[in-house]
This record gives C-alpha cells, sequence and structure tokens, in this order.
C-alpha cells in the first residue's frame, strides 16, 4: 500500500470509528502516524548519541549550505545511487544510530528516507524530525547557520518573516510593472513548462542566481522572485538578508499557484519541437520481454512528453486526470524501467522528474557533441 493510500484510509478510519484522540506528540510531529513503523530520535537523545551518530541530511544543497547539523553528511534524497552511497557512508549492519533528517515537524523527507533504508535492510535507523531548526535552538554549538558555528539563533528567518515578503499573483504583477523592477524565474529548466504573462523575466537557476545575490549587483532594483511551488524561496531569503537587500518580493506558492489558469500563464514555446531516436536503442525496448503493456504504455507517455533534452517532469496530482494513468502504475513502471537501464528517476515537491535514456529520445538533434556528451553522463549514472 503507498503513502497516499495509507493516508486516505487513515482518514477514513478515524472519521468512521472514532479512533481515540491522537497522543499528545501527534500536534507538535503531526506524521509521526503516517509513518508509524520509522523509529524517531528526539533532540535531547540526539544530542547524547551524537559522537557516535551517523548523521544524513536528505535535503537540497541550497538547504544545507543555509543550514545543517555539523557532522551531517549530505545527501539528497533525490541522488542517484542513494543506496549505494548510503551504504559508503555506514554499513547496513553497523552499530552506530543511522540518523536522518530535514527542515522539521512537517517535513516528510526524514521519514521517507528512513523508510527506505529499512527497507533496503539497514539496521539502528532512526528519523530526527525535529529537523534543523529544533537542533539549532538546542545546540547552536553543534549546528553552521549562514556559514558561522556557532549558529546565531536570532538569525533564523521566521514563518512570519518570509510571510512579509509574499505576494498573491495580482500584487507580484503590479509590483513588475513597475519601474526598475527585476522579475527572475529560479526554476530549473525541466520545471519551465509555463511562465506567467509577464515581460522581461530573466530565468536564472540558483546556483548562478546565489554567485550573482551575494555579488550585490542588485541591491537597487525591486527584485520579484517565483520557483515551482514556493518552497525554494525561503532559503534564497537567507542569502537576499545576509547580502543587505531590502526590496524583494515572492510569488506565493510559487509558478504552480497559477499554472492552471491560462490567462495567467503561457506555455514555453520551445524553438525545436523534434525528438530523436537510436533506432536500435528503440529496438532493443521494443523486444525487451521484461517490459509489459503498462511499462510500454508508460514508456509512450515518456517519449511524447520529453522536454529540455532528454528530461520529463510529472506533476503526480494531475496525472491520472491528464492520461488514465494512475500513479501506483506509472510509479512501477517507472521503477522497472530504471532498474533496466532505460531511464532513472527522483521524487521533488510533488514532481516525478524522469531522466530517459539520450539514446531512447533526446529533445533536438541526436549525434551532437551535446548528445554524446549526454549518452556519457547517463552511462556513469547508472554505473555508481
Amino acid at each position: 500500500m503507498n503513502r497516499t493510500l495509507s493516508a486516505l484510509c487513515l482518514t477514513f478510519l478515524c472519521a468512521a470509528f472514532a479512533l481515540p484522540a491522537l497522543p499528545a506528540w501527534a500536534e507538535d510531529f503531526p506524521l509521526r502516524p503516517y509513518y508509524p513503523e520509522v523509529p524517531h530520535i528526539t533532540t535531547d537523545r540526539l544530542m547524547a548519541d551524537y559522537g557516535d551518530a551517523v548523521i544524513v541530511d536528505i535535503r537540497s544543497h541550497l538547504e544545507y549550505e543555509v543550514a545543517h547539523i555539523n557532522k551531517a553528511a549530505l545527501l539528497p534524497l533525490a541522488t542517484d545511487g542513494f543506496a549505494e552511497k548510503l551504504e559508503g557512508l555506514r554499513p547496513k549492519a553497523a552499530p552506530e544510530p543511522l540518523i536522518f533528517y530535514c527542515n522539521g515537524h512537517s517535513c516528510a523527507k526524514s521519514y521517507q528516507a528512513a523508510q527506505l533504508a529499512l527497507s533496503l535492510g539497514f539496521g539502528h535507523v532512526f528519523a530526527y524530525d525535529g529537523g534543523i531548526f529544533d537542533w539549532i535552538t538546542a545546540a547552536p554549538d553543534r549546528a553552521t547557520l549562514m556559514g558561522e558555528t556557532p549558529a546565531r539563533r536570532e538569525r533564523v528567518l521566521s514563518r512570519k518573516a518570509l510571510g512579509r515578503r509574499l505576494l498573491s499573483f495580482q500584487e507580484f504583477e503590479r509590483e513588475a510593472r513597475k519601474p526598475n523592477s527585476l522579475i527572475i524565474d529560479i526554476r530549473d529548466p525541466f520545471q519551465r513548462d509555463v511562465v506567467p504573462r509577464l515581460s522581461d523575466i530573466r530565468a536564472i537557476p540558483l546556483d548562478p542566481l546565489l554567485d550573482l545575490v551575494t555579488s550585490r549587483i542588485w541591491t537597487e532594483k525591486r527584485l520579484l522572485f517565483f520557483d515551482a511551488v514556493g518552497k525554494q524561496v525561503r532559503w534564497l531569503q537567507y542569502f537576499l538578508k545576509a547580502c543587505d537587500y531590502f526590496d524583494y518580493g515572492f510569488l506565493d506558492g510559487g509558478i504552480r499557484a497559477v499554472a492552471d489558469d491560462p490567462a495567467l500563464v503561457r506555455p514555453v514555446i520551445e524553438i525545436d519541437r523534434t525528438v530523436a531516436s537510436d533506432q536500435a536503442m528503440l529496438l532493443k525496448l521494443t523486444a525487451d520481454q521484461r517490459l509489459d503493456n503498462a511499462d510500454r504504455r508508460v514508456v509512450s507517455y515518456l517519449l511524447a512528453n520529453i522536454k529540455f533534452n532528454n528530461y520529463v517532469v510529472i506533476d503526480m496530482d494531475r496525472l491520472g486526470r491528464d492520461t488514465g494513468i494512475t500513479a501506483p502504475m506509472l510509479l512501477n513502471s517507472i521503477r522497472r524501467l530504471s532498474t533496466l537501464g532505460y531511464t532513472a528517476h527522483s521524487r521533488m515537491q510533488g514532481m516525478l522528474i524522469v531522466r530517459v535514456d539520450p539514446r531512447l529520445a533526446w529533445k533536438g538533434r541526436a549525434g551532437t557533441a551535446m548528445w554524446k556528451d549526454k549518452v556519457r553522463d547517463f552511462n556513469s549514472a547508472k554505473a555508481r
């Protein structure tokens, strides 16, 4: 049973049979009931076990750069070869506690990583669901915030501080039309399927953007940022504040908040609409007896939706409505295709990101230097 179905079943049972009230901790840690098989560790216990524990930060590189537990190893949950890299940090049967953490009480990634580790056979696994901010409060001398250790608690930005910077689309649009405003799309290229109906949008992913922000070239500008779902801007705000930016705002909820309204957004227009395939690879896939009809249907969907080199980005919430392919069916097929080496995949903020072997489908012209580099890169990622 998948996690979504488990959550729905729990909701139904609570309503139908009037289950007793959840324990007091459930209000502070609302996701624990949905991961009953995952042991959790408290802040006090982690402080006591800190010396022996293997601590894994499963967030993004940006989040880690803003704040992290000092001895934590960065291993994002979406990393290719996650299981092998995890065993490189601590063997499966080792006695030291293996502890995963993310951003706090309502962040599911620590539970998901612990759940995955348990399923892979790792022992002594825990989720530290207090997260990085509980840790900074309790153990600032063992935490780093914006490059400083001990972490200074007063530099932690509150939800209220973020809320003051959030703009509705109407407010965002009004500000964008003012002189001296600069609109910046911080999404990765494979996330850019639609953009707001605004002029002069600069598309700058986070890594190069941070270099520009820290160089302080825009301190006299009114900066307006939007991301995919409104979560990355929280971390960007730390760098804006540290570099003395005062005039900036974020689109509340990111582009997803308005993505279904054609009056507010428009599709990204691709200059090259062709998809190239290596015929030998297509024949290999067609003849592969390990694939069933459902797998082939998913392959057809992937090939029809290739964007930005060899990536397909799938909104899991819209998948069934648009295609009739259910989420469980898609995930089963994607896992099989990845195991067989045709794809690689990861989950991020409600999206399924599928990387297809460039020989199977390539948005552009096959045989170019870039195509050859991507084939080598894909093969290297499979080998890891």
